[in-house]
């Protein structure tokens, strides 16, 4: 990369246009019941009313959350009953759980938090005792695996966010136990658009940062009920994610993102959030964490030394209440995002170091 400004999620480079279309696309897009939206939340959407849950169900959902995926699944007719997360880690507090439990709970929610594998083998089994179905929220953790086995698997339904993962225009996987309908196809471009719309993207986008403060959340336009709104479920552009996504997707960006990930920790271990401090053979991050007690004031600092930095769910879903999740509520109010994409360079991570220690002192 050049010296311009890092950004959070990763280019679609051009020279994915001249690149082959790979024999084997990653987990799980070539399983028989893999379907792509065109974004995560409408195939959860989708998905949640393929299993049978609507209005009258229960779903257990973690405090700690974007705010998307709880509005799919309130849209749906489902009722979130929130837990918050364990004292030291990111899984579920199991006694939080326990205690919400009661006959109209029909699943467990299980987010992996920045590409970093929950142990779901354990949740599965812990459903499996309950008679309750798993729900595994793995939009930021594409590609990323624990124990060898990939991360989605043991859901009943699993979504994966494609389009974050790689830059792509739009695009998320949604793994199911039994057969979705799927909405209408989207209809893309002709290719040509594509790639010139590809260029008038990224220039939009550099644009859009020079005008704009650093982070959605801190942005007065910012609006959590559109930044949360579900839209109509529609599929993704065969022109476009479909056509990229086979010369894009490659499991080669796992090991690249654990890399930088483990990179930038033994650089700045001392400003990493304590759950998210270790970090599990396979796993894909998708981003960086810090923390940091004057959340607005750093990013706006990183920004001013060409690291984009985003507020992490600084505001959750309108049915939660904060105030009974102190944990989550730390994380929200504390947690800065940095790339750990795969197109940065040794360069490009020496250079976020840099900034997070000049901001620091």
């Amino acid at each position: 990369m050049t010296n311009s400004r890092l950004s959070v999620g990763p280019p679609l480079p051009l020279r994915v246009y001249t690149r082959r279309p790979t024999r084997k696309l990653p987990f799980p897009l070539e399983e028989p019941r893999c379907y792509i939206f065109s974004r995560a939340r409408h195939g959860l959407f989708v998905g949640v009313k393929a299993l049978g849950l609507g209005p009258g169900a229960e779903v257990l959902v973690p405090a700690y959350h974007h705010g998307s995926e709880v509005e799919a699944l309130v849209q749906a007719g489902i009722t979130c009953r929130f837990y918050d997360l364990g004292e030291s880690s990111l899984e579920p507090d199991e006694q939080a759980l326990e205690a919400l439990l009661n006959p109209r709970v029909c699943a467990l929610y299980l987010t992996h938090f920045l590409g970093l594998p929950q142990d779901a083998a354990r949740w599965r089994d812990w459903c499996d005792e309950r008679g309750l179905m798993l729900i595994e929220d793995a939009a930021q953790a594409w590609l990323s695996s624990r124990d060898g086995v990939p991360v989605g698997s043991h859901g009943e339904l699993s979504i994966f966010c494609l389009y974050k993962t790689f830059g792509l225009p739009d695009g998320g996987a949604v793994l199911s136990s039994v057969p979705l309908q799927q909405p209408a196809r989207k209809v893309g471009p002709a290719v040509g658009r594509v790639v010139r719309k590809h260029g008038q993207r990224w220039r939009w986008f550099a644009e859009a940062h020079r005008r704009l403060r650093p982070t959605r959340d801190y942005d007065p336009n910012y609006d959590p009920e559109q930044d949360f709104a579900l839209g109509t479920p529609e599929l993704a552009s065969p022109t476009t994610t479909r056509l990229l996504l086979a010369r894009v997707a490659s499991q080669r960006a796992q090991t690249i993102r654990e890399s930088n990930y483990k990179f930038l920790l033994e650089r700045l271990e001392r400003f990493v959030p304590e759950p998210f401090r270790f970090l599990h053979e396979g796993a894909s991050p998708f981003g960086f964490p810090i923390r940091s007690e004057r959340k607005e004031e750093a990013i706006v600092q990183l920004d001013e030394h060409g690291v984009e930095a985003t507020s992490l769910w600084s505001v959750p879903h309108p049915s939660s209440s904060p105030a009974r999740f102190p944990r989550s509520t730390v994380l929200r109010e504390t947690v800065i995002k940095l790339p750990v994409h795969q197109e940065l360079e040794v360069r490009d991570l020496e250079r976020i170091v840099r900034a997070v220690l000049a901001v620091a002192t």
